[in-house]
């Protein structure tokens, strides 16, 4: 399949997204992508369709989440497996860069400097690319604390993204930056950090798929600086968190034992006679109960045996 194909199928997919339509579509169109997209580094970048199958890892049919995590898995290994050292394209770009010029053939010739400057990318495995693989510049500015958390937030941006350039990376890391700088009165105190790290976190985190959100722009910069923790989270953190608020709202609905309250004993530090008090057996059979006391004016607490 070539790069046009490609583009049509991409096109179709963002139709079948918007439109809704139904999932046996998307599906149709991911098993040809799965069957007859062979990737490179080229095809991802000219195409976008990266990008387009990364956003349906999190389709709400799970036909359809799992298919698209399969193919990005796939695509990653075809990357990888072109970029290793030793790969039959290398020992021939070898082979072509040892050849002499005039026959072809001299392994003795030294090789001719092609004048190009080789892509930075091209040999880094996908999952370690990072601000010094791609060999950029973050110190932009006079501040060092800026300058560390711009290099951090390209690391986060960058990690595992296939088809994203550099330049788009470093463009988006900057700008989440500046974002949070201006939004923190341009101060680089505490909660500034602590927002640069919060940051960091969600976006590293593999199973959240906030990254894939931004880098292809479905998140801007500016509403990623502002967002809220929970709204970060991944769906399995946020389906694990509406779990627990389901179970402390099943709970405080459920009855509670009255408590026993006496008024023949009388708290030490308010002087009243309203103690709730409950009783448990804390040494060996033959000692007398424990019993624990909370005053239900002043909260104060004690025991005695």
């Amino acid at each position: 399949m070539d790069a046009k194909d490609v583009k049509a199928h991409v096109g179709n997919l963002e139709k079948g997204v918007k439109e809704k339509l139904p999932a046996q579509y998307l599906l149709d169109i991911l098993g040809a992508l799965k069957k007859e997209v062979v990737a490179t580094e080229q095809l991802l970048r000219d195409t976008k369709v990266g990008m387009a199958v990364n956003k349906l890892r999190m389709n709400p049919d799970k036909t359809v989440s799992e298919l698209a995590k399969e193919i990005v898995a796939k695509w990653k290994k075809d990357v990888h497996s072109k970029t290793k050292p030793g790969s039959t394209s290398d020992v021939k770009k070898e082979r072509n860069s040892t050849a002499s010029p005039t026959t072809g053939s001299n392994p003795m010739s030294p090789p001719k400097p092609s004048g190009k400057k080789p892509d930075s990318n091209s040999k880094v495995d996908p999952g370690k690319r990072n601000k010094t693989t791609d060999k950029i510049t973050w110190a932009i500015t006079s501040d060092q604390v800026r300058n560390n958390c711009i290099g951090a937030m390209y690391d986060a941006l960058v990690l595992n993204e296939l088809d994203a350039t550099s330049d788009h990376i470093f463009t988006l890391a900057k700008a989440v930056e500046s974002s949070v700088f201006s939004n923190n009165k341009s101060k680089t105190d505490q909660p500034y950090r602590r927002r640069m790290q919060v940051l960091f976190l969600n976006l590293k985190d593999t199973k959240n798929n906030l990254r894939s959100r931004v880098v292809s722009g479905e998140i801007t910069a500016e509403r990623l600086a502002t967002m809220e923790t929970s709204e970060m989270a991944s769906a399995e953190r946020r389906k694990q968190d509406q779990q627990i608020i389901a179970q402390n709202e099943k709970d405080s609905m459920m009855p509670k034992s009255e408590k026993s309250i006496s008024d023949q004993l009388t708290c030490g530090k308010c002087g009243k006679k309203r103690v709730s008090y409950t009783q448990a057996q804390t040494r060996s059979a033959d000692e007398p109960m424990t019993t624990f006391c909370t005053c239900e004016l002043c909260g104060h607490r004690w025991k005695f045996s």
